[in-house]
């Protein structure tokens, strides 16, 4: 065989999924040419999909030592760099990577990607529009550009489910679906699955724990679907909550979808759905009824999907446009579970240091210009108070923190009033960093919500300004449960003014330190009564099927469904 046969050989297995087979090809290639330029980056990209970004940035660096002008080595080693935690250098390179290959749209991707990373958010939405109309539906930016979406405040509520419609056509189209052709209900228990490729610790598993333990198993037979190839403590916690359960890692979304038929489900219940690659199996259609529910961002544009679990908050009356599902909206929505073992609130920090502290430990892509200005109003308002922003391990990266202390000083706020913090081990060392916040701001159009959920259970009021989309009004869900209304904005300067006040208010703050975890536990964290409205819901979605009406909106209140 030729260098060329083997190469093409190794790409077959790449494809395949053989990372392993795919290395012995390339292998041979370059043993009978040694400076083939295709293979040493084949090689490098296999290096790299195995994980080790260290090796493989030095193959690329090696490539790009002999070959200045190869945009693909450039690229590589900007997706190496940006594994590594090293944005802004992969920014570099990426940049470089264009201006040499214009055309190149996995690089405009992967610097969009940078470029979110960084908090700049604005500049990648536009790169990823540059991927698309290079390579319309690109896989390498589509799943990514429908999620940052919700982040950038050009993009509103309708042009958000316009992108996502327009996604689940295009996947529907290409899609010959199962369509069981099963009644649902027919067993003595509803048959219920859950799909998700995050069942491990992830922010996922966090709300579907307290929701398996609390189905109640003489009613609702439990299967769990994990898409997920990583398996830990958690992933085998919420296992032994199920009836059944099954790892569809290795399969592909056909094969995962006929796997699920063959279970014979009566409701599959996608349980991860903002990333739009993760909502595929369910446009098979391989179970009656099909449920769109928590972590989410928008419509999952599929019209296999029957039902999105919200409620009236998140999705007020005359939101249902914005959805291909129809809406059941419910009392709460969804539920958290914090870790048993987390540290105490603990007073609030002012009383000690003589200055509030505000917070966002938000995704930095939600923090835009924008809000950096109206925070900068709040500082401004409030003398010696001061700024923690935290994001995963993203702020370790220097053009990160550059980039926003340079926004704060252009609103004239110094850098010693705002410190950046990096990311910690554990949730539990995750937690204590509320210990040192007094209050939360939430940034806007897009709000917190793991991370809110985590501020108020922790003592910490959050300050929220209202949006008109679903990520939007995460906020307003919280604090209006909460008995917190006065924190919510429905403007900029009523944004400030909310938070200036409550910065102003020491013995609240030490108030609700004291009192908002119990609060939370009763009016958030209440998986008993989120599970019994879950559960008629779903009752109520086999009654309909059976009878066989087309699924259409409805209500569950009080355990009482409302047309």
């Amino acid at each position: 065989m030729s260098a060329a046969e083997h190469l093409a050989l190794a790409q077959t297995h790449l494809t395949a999924g053989r990372l392993d087979e795919a290395m012995n090809a390339v292998r041979q290639a370059l043993a009978i040419e040694p400076d083939n330029l295709d293979a040493m980056l084949f090689t490098a990209r296999l290096v790299r999909s195995s994980g080790n970004a260290d090796a493989a940035a030095g193959l690329y660096s090696a490539i790009l030592a002999h070959h200045d002008d190869c945009a693909e080595a450039e690229a590589g080693l900007g997706a190496c760099n940006g594994l590594r935690g090293q944005f802004s250098v992969a920014e570099n390179n990426l940049r470089h990577a264009v201006a040499i290959k214009p055309d190149y749209f996995e690089a405009w991707s992967f610097l969009a990607e940078a470029l979110v990373e960084q908090g700049k958010i604005f500049e990648a939405m536009d790169c990823f529009e540059r991927s698309l109309a290079i390579r319309p539906y690109n896989e390498t930016a589509l799943s990514k550009y429908l999620f940052y979406s919700v982040f950038d405040p050009r993009y509103d509520a309708m042009r958000i489910a316009d992108l996502n419609k327009d996604w689940g056509e295009k996947v529907s189209a290409n899609v010959t679906a199962l369509n069981s052709k099963r009644q649902p209900g027919g067993g003595q228990r509803i048959r219920i699955g859950y799909l998700s490729d995050e069942f491990y610790e992830r922010v996922t598993a966090r709300f579907m724990a307290p929701i398996l333990a609390q189905h109640d198993k003489s009613r609702f037979h439990i299967t769990g679907y994990a898409r997920n190839a990583a398996r830990d403590a958690t992933t085998d916690e919420l296992a032994a909550q199920c009836d059944v359960w099954r790892n569809l890692s290795a399969t592909d979304e056909r094969a995962a979808a006929q796997a699920i038929q063959a279970d014979d489900v009566d409701i599959l219940v996608l349980c991860t759905s903002y990333r739009a690659e993760t909502r595929t199996v369910l446009a098979f259609k391989p179970a009656p009824v099909q449920v769109c529910y928590s972590n989410l961002v928008s419509t999952t544009g599929l019209s296999a999907v029957d039902y999105l679990i919200t409620e009236q908050s998140t999705d007020p009356d005359g939101s249902d446009a914005e959805y291909v599902e129809k809406l059941v909206r419910l009392t709460n929505r969804n539920i958290y579970q914090p870790p048993a073992a987390a540290p105490d609130p603990g007073p609030p920090p002012c009383l000690e240091a003589g200055g509030v502290t505000f917070a966002s430990f938000n995704n930095l892509g939600k923090v835009t210009p924008d809000v950096i200005e109206v925070w900068s109003r709040i500082l401004h308002a409030v003398p010696g108070a001061r700024m923690l922003m935290k994001s995963v391990n993203r702020l370790s990266d220097s053009g990160a923190r550059e980039y926003f202390e340079n926004l704060f000083s252009s609103h004239g706020i110094s850098d010693e009033r705002v410190e950046f913090l990096t990311g910690d081990n554990d949730l539990q060392s995750h937690l204590a960093r509320y210990c040192r916040v007094d209050i939360a701001l939430d940034p806007f159009p897009c709000n917190g919500g793991t991370t809110s959920c985590e501020a108020l259970w922790m003592g910490v009021p959050l300050v929220t300004r209202a949006g008109t989309t679903f990520m939007g009004r995460q906020g307003v869900n919280y604090l209006g449960k909460l008995g917190l209304e006065d924190l919510i904005a429905e403007s900029d300067g009523a944004y400030v003014n909310a938070a200036v006040a409550l910065a102003n208010d020491a013995s609240r703050l030490e108030a609700l330190r004291k009192e908002l975890r119990q609060r939370v536990v009763a009016r958030l964290f209440d998986a008993q009564s989120h599970v019994q409205e879950l559960e008629t819901a779903y009752a109520e979605m086999v009654r309909r099927h059976r009878a066989g009406e087309a699924p259409a909106a409805f209500r569950i209140e009080e355990n009482r469904v409302l047309a």
